[in-house]
């Protein structure tokens, strides 16, 4: 790869973390106004159907076991982007993204030994920890905690799952079915647990904000991966917490304390050093 094309995949990635942010945040007023569950299964549904139109998958041509990994990404996804979503909109987007990173950092020490594999998650659990907690409680409500939580584990399980589906598919195959399942979990379960509401009148903003988030995130970062590594790619989008909490105090005046922010910084570089560690080991085990 050139280095205008590790350039240009660097690009690709900071504009996914930037959609993706703004696009949370730009929503909070009609997710908390609409609901979020049926306004997050609304944009998924979104962005399911411009990538049918932009794939146009063959949908005959998949194998059982595809559709088995597709339907287990899918659900995977529907987990990861409700639960943020919902999460987004009870708590600070910055302190939001930051707990959901909790699922990349799970995965990468998982597979490392010695001290990293214990060293690391502290660190990303004392900075969560300096986000939620003072000496007098919660500093936002803690059900918005625990679904960031969710998140975090859709995260995790959508990272695993998605190894594999990059085996099976070609990447935008696999996206693109696997969006197809997301959409086909969430709008059920977005509108039994919010049945009632105007949610016709605010299809178009719903659109575009699907294509915020999560449509042009997911392609941007395809695009990202094919000319950067893995590596470098995960060190990039362990910088998303910064943009979340930009975003949220432009676009919200959402303010941070100062406890609140070390606690972000703490988990940044928790992810950052799991991704550096976890290629290290990767690069020293043997074939």
């Amino acid at each position: 790869m050139t280095p205008s094309g590790r350039l240009a995949g660097v690009g690709f990635a900071v504009c996914a973390m930037i959609s993706a942010q703004l696009g949370a945040v730009v929503s909070v007023p009609l997710m908390v106004s609409e609901g979020s569950f049926r306004t997050s299964a609304l944009r998924l549904l979104c962005a399911a159907v411009f990538s049918l139109a932009y794939v146009r998958p063959n949908f005959r041509s998949y194998k059982r076991h595809e559709w088995k990994a597709a339907i287990a990404l899918g659900i995977a996804m529907s987990l990861m982007v409700m639960c943020y979503f919902t999460a987004v909109s009870m708590i600070p987007a910055g302190a939001a993204i930051a707990i959901q990173f909790l699922g990349p950092v799970g995965v990468a020490v998982y597979s490392m030994r010695g001290w990293s594999r214990f060293a690391l998650p502290g660190l990303a659990a004392v900075g969560v920890m300096a986000i939620s907690l003072d000496g007098e409680g919660w500093l936002f409500s803690p059900i918005g905690g625990f679904f960031a939580l969710g998140g975090a584990a859709g995260w995790a399980a959508y990272i695993v799952l998605m190894r594999h589906i990059g085996k099976l598919f070609s990447a935008q195959d696999g996206l693109c079915l696997s969006l197809l399942i997301a959409a086909i979990v969430a709008v059920p379960i977005g509108f039994l647990l919010e049945p009632t509401g105007e949610w016709l009148p605010h299809i178009p903003a719903i659109i575009g904000l699907a294509l915020l988030a999560p449509f042009i995130p997911f392609v941007l970062e395809m695009m990202a991966l094919r000319r950067i590594e893995m590596g470098t790619f995960s060190i990039l989008m362990s910088l998303e917490p910064a943009f979340g909490m930009l975003f949220g105090l432009v676009v919200l005046q959402q303010y941070l304390s100062l406890q609140q922010i070390s606690g972000v910084l703490a988990v940044m570089c928790a992810s950052v050093g799991a991704v550096l560690l976890s290629s290290k080991a990767s690069q020293h085990s043997p074939a």
